[in-house]
């Protein structure tokens, strides 16, 4: 590659970051925000998203250890010069005079973001949203809801349904009344399950030459004496 060609490419680059503020902002701080980041070649900056106020906002309290209660508001920016993003947090927080552990930055492409977003659509959606244990679908007693949410299922093959709880009690009846009702209370003792009971069976093995299979103990070696001749 030439290196008239490499320059051009580079410049032609872009590089995408979301800042979020803890803190109350307002156009007269996206001023500053887009003056503060000329220095790295501004192409843009969106209007301050707001989140309500809460306490301990997650973001923050993950990144930066932080406790307090705030307001987040965010911006999608986009640079023509690369910078990393602890450096532009530093920058940003000295700049709008905020405390450094209130100024979060980013990469676009950062899975953060894709979280971020899900979160601000979780809190939206379950705004005012209450709901009472009459609502709730595991307390109604019919298996009507179950079958709804699978309309595609085959219950005669599924693990789960009325059709399959009928055939399971008939089975376990049937085994009951051909081994006896005593069949199902002889469940393993927890030394069963641990293996504990072994323990002994394991000692004894491990103490016998090549684990029992052989009376290696009674094998002929030979000594060689400090001169290297066999002794006969």
């Amino acid at each position: 590659m030439e290196l008239k060609q490499y320059i051009s490419e580079a410049f032609s680059k872009e590089y995408g970051f979301r800042v979020k503020i803890a803190g109350d902002c307002d156009t007269n701080t996206l001023d500053m925000l887009e003056k503060c980041l000329q220095k790295y070649n501004l192409v843009s900056a969106t209007p301050w998203k707001r989140t309500p106020i809460e306490e301990n906002p997650q973001e923050f309290v993950r990144a930066k250890g932080a406790t307090f209660t705030s307001e987040v508001c965010s911006s999608d920016i986009v640079l023509k010069y690369p910078v990393n993003e602890r450096i532009l947090e530093v920058w940003l927080a000295v700049n709008l005079g905020l405390n450094h552990e209130r100024v979060l930055v980013y990469g676009v492409k950062e899975p953060r973001r894709i979280e971020s977003e899900i979160a601000e659509i979780r809190h939206e959606e379950d705004k005012d949203r209450y709901v009472s244990e009459e609502d709730a679908e595991l307390n109604k007693e019919e298996q009507a809801h179950y079958e709804n949410e699978n309309v595609d299922v085959d219950y005669k093959e599924a693990f789960f349904g009325e059709e399959f709880n009928k055939k399971f009690l008939e089975e376990l009846q049937k085994i009951k009344d051909e081994k006896g009702a005593d069949y199902f209370r002889a469940y393993p003792s927890k030394d069963e399950l641990m293996g504990d009971d072994l323990k002994q069976m394991h000692d004894d093995l491990m103490g016998q030459p090549n684990m029992g299979r052989g009376a290696e103990s009674t094998k002929q070696v030979d000594t060689i004496s400090q001169h290297g001749s066999r002794s006969r």
